[in-house]
């Protein structure tokens, strides 16, 4: 029907996704008009008993009350529809024989309405006719609910039609959601130029068809999705005379002029907190200004950061990546063979069955052909090269290993890999270790992958099909990967929007992304596991290592913060970090390969890591992210250290702007204690006002934080 009607009128989009609102509309009105017509016939049937009570009555009472009922029954009848008909007479057959006066009632009730027997058979055809049409309404309404109206409007609407001609052929290939989101595209134009939505998405093809005979290769450019959603809308709205409406003007311009935006509200925030200490110190304080100022700046930097954060977070629309859809019954084709690996110390056979047991999970929530898995490992660190216990650890690794690709691949012995390295010397640490430890790890891994030399004591595993891995998943130890996640990173990255252009200039990719970092949730188990986790980890976002979310940078500049859980293109990754450290001089390594490589926040993909469960094991691990934060601090001046010597810095300013200020957030706790210590001691005026306001600079971030949490349904405390 909805074929044979669009031969006259194509619909919209938004007219094919009306169809089951109006459909169950129609079904609803249904129900509504049977459930009346079930209320009239309940009233009727009440007033036949009714009547048929007061004459079976009047039957006890003597012929002279019957001839008077009668007689009122006849001078003001009740609506002698089929129902009261058949109802009445059915109720007073029992006692007709013994009463002339009821024949000739029946009588007079065929001529004024229906006969008995008509009367029977309608109210019996109409009361049929209602249950029929509930029970059909109330199945149609189940039957709309379960319908894939996804599939209906895909293959109903004429605007999909033209995009399924993208010339790059990719767009066939994309999941759902992406492809909605083209249609919205499509659809916002379309009203906004009163032209139909196939012309619209018609032009959109053949810009891409053009794009496409002008330079085959680049397939970017040749997808539709780079007229609707990329860096060639501009084209597309010039085409069609597209004018932004006022929000999405303002959107654009602000993305447009993100640095106004970021460093003007931080700069701008920065002055009103310290004004605002300022005046709440009170006259006395006013007159030591010049260190109340700058006790209260690093505290009132870390509001504005805040508040900047959490209004462009919430008042910005979220950048999302569009993707391939890889959960087709074939999976992750063998173009796009992905290696899961988790770098990993071993120090003691325990730890050694907690890493197989740990990778086996990750296995059977992702399971594909073309999907292989790795432990990455290495010995604790020690005095001397080798240490007694260290045979049997590995034997464990490699048995554990043969025996889950014996459960899971006994033909290839390709789905479950060991890739262990021997302890090196380090003179700068005075200790046996893994070298460059876990940068060093997937260095030699990638090295390997592209046919580099082997750089591992053992390895446990066919290695022929990892030559052909094109992406690498990097989790930590403790980093669950949920099921069919993996499917999901690698469709993202592979989507010819998100793939990563290397700029020889420059010395790092710059168009699409090499890295892409999916949310990071914390595991439920972990956070329960003491009084502190529980507190802790109900503030994510907060701490931003193990809480990574939608963030400032991925929403204005389109890059996110890598903080080692996610996946990454060997090639690009290779290409942009391959010889650009010396050695020991990274600790805290992700942050700035993501920033050569070009890190993608993707917000709609989840993992999960646990949470310390001890405050002292939390201050450890923090202590380490801070020494490995400084140690970035020559990347901020224009000569950073090269393999070969000082070398000219080419990070652009936003990656330096996130280093620094990794920096500017190690420094917040210590000068909000020495804010809180000098107003007891050192500053004029009432110590309780001091301390009023050192709690309100500290609480100020975490309750913007909250307030955060409950205003973005993406975020993983929402789900």
């Amino acid at each position: 029907m909805t074929t044979a009607f669009q031969e006259a009128t194509p619909l919209t989009i938004g007219e094919l996704w009306a169809v089951p609102a109006m459909l169950r509309l129609g079904c609803l009105e249904s129900v509504r008009r049977m459930a009346l017509r079930t209320v009239q016939r309940v009233g009727e049937v009440e007033t036949a008993d009714g009547w048929a009570a007061r004459i079976q009555k009047a039957s006890d009472d003597g012929a002279r009350a019957m001839r008077e009922t009668l007689a009122a029954f006849v001078a003001a009848p009740p609506p002698l529809t089929p129902t009261v008909v058949s109802r009445l007479l059915g109720q007073l057959r029992p006692i007709r024989g013994a009463h002339p006066a009821l024949i000739r009632l029946e009588q007079w009730i065929a001529e004024e309405a229906l006969s008995a027997e008509d009367a029977g058979a309608l109210s019996t055809q109409r009361l049929a006719l209602t249950q029929l049409m509930m029970g059909n309404s109330i199945t149609s309404l189940r039957a709309i609910t379960h319908a894939d109206w996804r599939t209906f409007v895909e293959t109903q609407s004429a605007m999909e039609a033209v995009l399924q001609e993208d010339a790059s052929g990719v767009y066939p290939r994309m999941t759902f959601a992406t492809r909605d989101r083209y249609r919205h595209a499509v659809e916002r134009i379309a009203k906004r130029t009163g032209a139909h939505e196939s012309t619209v998405a018609r032009c959109a093809v053949d810009l891409g068809r053009e794009a496409q005979e002008a330079d085959p290769a680049d397939l970017r450019r040749a997808h539709v999705g780079y007229y609707l959603v990329d860096a060639g809308r501009k084209a597309l709205e010039g085409a069609t005379g597209y004018r932004a409406a006022p929000q999405e003007a303002v959107n654009r311009w602000v993305r447009r002029h993100p640095n106004l935006i970021f460093v003007g509200g931080v700069l701008l925030g920065t002055a009103a907190a310290l004004a605002a200490v300022l005046w709440l110190a009170g006259p006395a304080a006013r007159t030591a200004w010049g260190p109340v100022l700058l006790l209260a700046l690093i505290p009132a930097n870390d509001i504005a950061v805040t508040v900047v954060n959490l209004l462009v977070t919430t008042l910005l629309p979220p950048r999302l990546l569009p993707k391939l859809d890889l959960n087709a019954p074939d999976g992750i084709p063998p173009t796009l063979r992905t290696a899961v690996v988790v770098p990993t110390l071993f120090g003691s056979v325990t730890a050694v069955q907690e890493a197989l047991e740990h990778l086996e999970v990750q296995f059977l929530a992702n399971r594909d052909p073309h999907l292989h898995f790795a432990l990455l490992s290495d010995f604790t660190d020690a005095e001397t090269e080798t240490r007694p216990e260290d045979a049997a650890i590995l034997t464990t690794a490699e048995e554990g290993i043969r025996a889950l690709n014996a459960r899971y691949a006994p033909g290839t012995q390709d789905a479950f890999y060991l890739f262990h390295r021997s302890r090196s010397w380090n003179a700068q640490q005075g200790t046996w270790m893994g070298w460059e430890r876990k940068r060093g790890k997937l260095g030699q891994f990638n090295r390997f992958l592209r046919g580099g030399e082997n750089e591992f004591e053992c390895i446990v595993g066919q290695t022929a099909p990892l030559h052909a891995c094109r992406y690498v998943i990097t989790l930590d130890a403790d980093t669950v990967l949920p099921p069919g996640a993996a499917r999901v990173l690698v469709g993202t990255l592979a989507h010819p929007l998100n793939r990563a252009e290397y700029d020889p200039a420059s010395g790092r990719v710059t168009r699409g992304y090499g890295i892409l970092q999916p949310r990071v949730g914390i595991s439920l188990p972990s956070a329960h596991r003491s009084r502190f986790a529980a507190i802790q980890s109900g503030h994510p976002g907060v701490d931003p290592y193990t809480t990574a979310v939608s963030d400032v940078y991925q929403d204005l500049y389109g890059e996110g913060s890598f903080t080692g859980k996610g996946i990454y293109d060997v090639d690009a990754f290779e290409t942009a970090t391959e010889g650009r450290f010396a050695e020991n001089t990274l600790l805290s390594h992700d942050l700035i390969e993501g920033s050569y490589a070009r890190a993608g926040l993707a917000t709609d993909i989840v993992v999960y890591d646990d949470y310390p469960a001890q405050y002292l094991s939390f201050a450890r691990r923090k202590s380490r992210w801070i020494r490995g934060d400084w140690q970035l601090l020559r990347w901020l001046t224009p000569w950073v250290p090269g393999p070969d010597g000082p070398e000219r810095n080419r990070l652009p300013l936003l990656s330096r702007w996130r280093i620094f200020d990794n920096l500017r957030r190690s420094t917040v706790e210590i000068a909000q204690l020495a804010f809180l210590v000098a107003g007891w001691t050192l500053l004029p005026g009432s110590p309780l006002r001091w301390t009023m306001l050192a709690l309100g600079a500290i609480a100020a971030p975490i309750n913007g934080e909250l307030w955060g949490r409950a205003a973005d349904p993406s975020l993983p405390w929402a789900m």
